[in-house]
């Protein structure tokens, strides 16, 4: 009955099958230890922190990441990319 459900319904099944995944891999994410980085400011998806550094004077913005999370160095590739 189950097979037949899924034979009858594939785009269904392989958008639930597509979802499980998901869920799992946000879950695993999540859950993971965060302890291999060291602290810095929170970075989205692929793109990192691009879009939170200015372009003018981004120095200010290290400056001040810096002295939020007690780093000598800020270090962002971000930067190199915009550049």
């Amino acid at each position: 009955m189950v097979f037949s459900f899924i034979e009858d319904n594939k785009v269904v099944a392989a958008a639930v099958g597509g979802l499980s995944f998901l869920s799992i891999f946000y879950v695993y994410c999540k859950t993971r230890p965060s302890a291999v980085l060291p602290p810095g400011p929170p970075q989205a998806p692929v793109v990192g922190n691009l879009f939170q550094i200015p372009k003018e004077r981004p120095w200010l913005k290290y400056a001040e990441w810096a002295e939020q999370y007690r780093a000598e160095k800020v270090v962002n590739e971000a930067y190199l990319v915009r550049r």
